[in-house]
């Protein structure tokens, strides 16, 4: 197959059918290869609507198209059809790890075997200098034989010779490291984490702080002391939970010393093994637990598995200054400057009879964030500001998104 073929019409060569779900950018089908009668899956991407992620997008394609191991998604091709670039993927239909905790716990056994093959991809992304940089439970799929791969590569990141850290502010709150919320250098360290919250998602039905808002989170993942796994669990998967979840980046194991810790050579069975849970899972759908939609927006309506957060700016200053505004008085910009401002908008919104929604959620968001560290609408006020008249005096009309 060609990469991004615009001459090509890709429904001459694919039978789209049903939905199965929603990836990052767009909608995921299941399809018919017409010439080879393989099932594939297609994901479906308007790049018109998905304007401001299309270099997201990218990173995507070139990182499955630079991916070959039994443990990641197969790539097999993109065609562009008009505004809509169809994405052909492998098709894995035993869901996500995230679905076959719907029906209820998973015994340590399945566990520590999803953990296994997911750590076997990591792995490999690393001797690839790749980090995944949001691994979860709605991120790992599973085909109907019980292979496990890791999917959704739309925020992976390349680590070059020139840049051995990043420090960009991507990934999934309640599954990211405190060094990618400080925006500290990070390495592949950062994929160790979100495992270690995985480890526990697995384990629980859902990550630690779940019940909080993602901007609370934010503040509290980098202050508080790690998670850890309680309950009735054996010594071993404890253990691999705390190892991952260091917050010390330099002392979490790597993947492959990971692969090689107790809780993983005994606990773990043949992947095959794992057709027991899919075939659970089919059964309590069968019996009408869960709708087709809801399992199809699973990744959008969860309350815990929301949209992959990329914000680079504002959220990442707010981490950034967070330790040095712990102790400052509340901002007088939030009365003064910030509620007004967002009271205009919901008569605005109001007027022209739309939803208040996004707004409102904004609005919590700045005060959570003066609840959990007061003065820092005054100090991201003050620094957007200079921002500005620094971007004025120098004759630019649009900031730099840096």
């Amino acid at each position: 197959m060609q990469n991004q073929n615009s001459r090509l019409d890709p429904e001459e060569y694919f039978t789209k059918q049903e939905r199965i779900g929603k990836g990052s950018f767009g909608e995921v089908y299941k399809g018919i290869n017409n010439r080879t009668k393989e099932v594939v899956a297609i994901k479906i991407i308007d790049l018109e609507e998905a304007e401001d992620e299309i270099e997201d997008i990218q990173q995507e394609i070139t990182v499955l198209s630079q991916c070959d191991s039994p443990y990641v998604t197969k790539y097999y091709g993109s065609y562009l059809k008009g505004t809509k670039l169809w994405i052909i993927m492998e098709y894995l239909g035993g869901g996500s790890a995230l679905d076959l905790l719907k029906p209820g716990p998973l015994e340590e056994t399945y566990i520590a075997t999803i953990l296994r093959e997911i750590l076997k991809g990591l792995e490999y992304l690393h001797s690839e200098r790749k980090i995944h940089r949001d691994i979860k439970a709605a991120n790992v799929l599973l085909s109907e034989q019980g292979d496990v791969k890791l999917a959704d590569f739309g925020v992976a990141g390349q680590l070059t010779d020139t840049q051995i850290k990043r420090n960009t502010f991507v990934g999934t709150p309640f599954w990211m490291a405190p060094e990618v919320i400080k925006q500290s250098a990070y390495d592949f360290k950062a994929d160790i984490w979100s495992l270690g919250i995985t480890a526990i998602e697995l384990a629980k039905g859902e990550p630690p702080n779940s019940d909080l808002h993602p901007m609370r989170v934010l503040f509290l993942i980098p202050k508080n002391t790690p998670p850890t796994l309680e309950g009735s669990y054996s010594k071993p998967f404890k253990e691999f939970v705390e190892a991952c979840l260091n917050k010390d980046p330099r002392f979490r194991p790597t993947a492959k010393e990971l692969l090689k810790h107790k809780f993983i050579t005994r606990y773990t069975k043949k992947t095959s093994y794992l057709t027991e849970l899919i075939d659970r899972y089919g059964r309590w759908k069968s019996e009408g637990h869960g709708d087709e939609s809801s399992s199809d927006d699973s990744d959008i309506t969860s309350v815990f598995d929301i949209p992959t957060w990329k914000l680079k700016f504002c959220f990442g200053f707010i981490s950034q200054a967070a330790e040095t505004v712990k102790r400052q008085p509340k901002s007088q910009c939030l009365s003064a400057l910030v509620s007004p401002i967002f009271r205009e908008l919901k008569e605005k919104r109001r007027a022209c009879g739309g939803g208040m929604g996004a707004i409102e959620e904004l609005e919590n968001a700045f005060n959570l964030a003066e609840e959990s560290c007061p003065g820092i609408s005054d100090l991201l006020v003050t620094h957007m500001m200079e921002r500005v008249c620094r971007f004025a005096l120098n004759g630019n009309t649009t900031p730099s998104s840096r």
